[in-house]
């Protein structure tokens, strides 16, 4: 007999830009230890990005820590 799971997920609201911007921070270094913790930490295997919530062409780069902007 299958088991069948209820997800019950809401994305989270945030009151201010500077919330969400935080919180995709913490959520993106959160994704880079996973990567490092599976061996994906070198090279592009550790090429992860996060897109600005306020401005949609800056992208955040945890590998090399900078900002980049189209």
């Amino acid at each position: 007999m299958p088991v069948q799971m209820k997800v019950n997920y809401k994305p989270p609201i945030f009151s201010t830009v500077e919330e969400e911007r935080l919180h995709l921070k913490q959520k993106l270094a959160a994704a880079f230890r996973l990567f490092s913790k599976f061996g994906f930490d070198e090279g592009v295997a550790g090429h992860i990005t996060a897109r600005d919530p306020e401005g949609v062409t800056i992208f955040g780069l945890i590998r090399t820590a900078c900002i980049l902007a189209r």
